[in-house]
């Protein structure tokens, strides 16, 4: 990833991202499960965390029935160790809470949750949550990740790192891309 956001001309550590929930339907064979209560998706939840290049900085898989905030919680934890220059970053309205006050005072980071006006109709683009939603799109992309089957969380967040490790090498150099 630093090797990326340097070809990019940016920093190597990321200062600011965009967090997000993606529902995924799983296969009955496919391990724990729980329903989404939002769009009602039997299966699990990938907790994402982008930079503002839309690189995938922590991915965290839960269980469907888990809140967008409290898997958040956990997903800005792992990014707090793995990323110390993070200060900034980005949700959405799902997100929003009692919480967003405690990662103000004990992580020391500023959050903006961004939500979409009551008025809107069908779909608008919402200022740097485009970049998340993209980046979940990338992912889903691969075939592996269309559908989670995998027996474990672990391995389907490691197919989520893999996944973004190709997206990355084709920024570097967009002529080596096999398929």
């Amino acid at each position: 990833m630093r090797k990326t956001r340097a070809a990019a001309r940016r920093d190597p550590e990321p200062s600011a991202g965009i967090i997000d929930a993606q529902p995924v339907r799983c296969r009955p064979q496919a391990g724990r499960r729980g329903v989404e209560a939002g769009q009602k998706t039997h299966g699990r939840k990938r907790h994402v965390r982008v930079d503002t290049m839309g690189l995938l900085l922590v991915v965290w898989i839960t269980t469907g029935d888990i809140q967008d905030r409290d898997g958040a919680q956990t997903l800005l934890q792992h990014a707090q160790r793995r990323f110390p220059r993070l200060s900034w970053f980005w949700a959405d309205g799902g997100d929003a809470g009692q919480w967003v006050d405690g990662v103000k005072q004990t992580l020391c980071w500023t959050l903006q949750i961004i939500k979409r006006t009551d008025n809107a109709k069908g779909f608008v683009v919402l200022p740097r949550r485009w970049v998340v939603e993209r980046s979940l799109a990338w992912l889903t992309r691969s075939r592996r990740l269309s559908r989670d089957s995998e027996g474990r969380g672990q391995t389907s967040a490691t197919w989520c790192y893999i996944a973004s490790i190709r997206l990355m090498l084709r920024r570097l150099n967009p002529i080596s891309d096999p398929l």
